[in-house]
């Protein structure tokens, strides 16, 4: 079963390991088929999509839940959301092929609405598209190391009004490259006082458009 939840208010702090934790008791008081694991350890076969970062909010994080029986999508979503604590709740749901590649495998893409009080970041915006090269400090697994951010921001723009930025952006999100929204903000001068929401996950379709990961993940 592929899930789309939202993630918001309180459930914005917590961690992707919190948030698998909640997820798995939810899923087992709701008394949902699921599929898991073997060992000493059984715990449900449960992946996400990718991680979203600590303070982000989402309407459109995904999960791919193994079951053992066919449960309609509409029961599934409506037995999950009774289990689920407030901020967390499943928008839409669907079966999935078990043989249909990972969610990871297919991300290309990640969209993102960001308010950035008390600053117009118009010319900051205008400044960064017109390079073709932005270099900043990216931590990995294996150490910070620079990073040139500007090819992996697929689309930029900024709205000032008079109080607030709006940013709206695409970002790359893939299993070789991903850019997160907090290290644009910050070659962006944008300060630690945003709100951020992600608001789509993509996959790129036959012919290089974007569509939406939930129905790609069909194919």
């Amino acid at each position: 079963m592929i899930a789309e939840f939202e993630k918001l208010g309180r459930m914005s702090w917590f961690s992707h390991l919190d948030l698998q934790s909640t997820m798995q008791r939810a899923l087992r008081r709701a008394d949902l088929p699921v599929r898991y694991s073997q060992g000493y350890n059984p715990h449900v076969n449960l992946a996400f999509a990718t991680a979203l970062s600590v303070g982000a909010q989402s309407r459109c994080e995904l999960m791919d839940v193994e079951l053992e029986e066919a449960v309609a999508p509409e029961a599934f979503a409506q037995r999950l959301n009774a289990c689920l604590p407030e901020g967390l709740k499943i928008r839409r749901a669907r079966l999935a092929d078990d043989h249909a590649p990972a969610l990871t495998a297919r991300m290309a893409e990640a969209g993102y609405e960001v308010r950035v009080p008390g600053l117009d970041l118009r010319a900051k915006v205008e400044g960064f598209l017109a390079s073709g090269e932005v270099i900043v400090e990216k931590r990995s697994k294996k150490g910070v190391k620079p990073v040139n951010i500007r090819p992996m921001v697929h689309a930029l723009a900024c709205e000032w009004d008079g109080e607030n930025s709006k940013l709206t952006m695409i970002l790359e999100q893939t299993n070789a490259n991903s850019l997160k929204a907090e290290l644009l903000l910050q070659a962006l001068g944008a300060g630690e006082r945003y709100a951020c929401l992600r608001t789509g996950l993509y996959a790129q379709g036959a012919q290089g458009e974007r569509v939406e990961l939930f129905e790609a993940a069909k194919e």
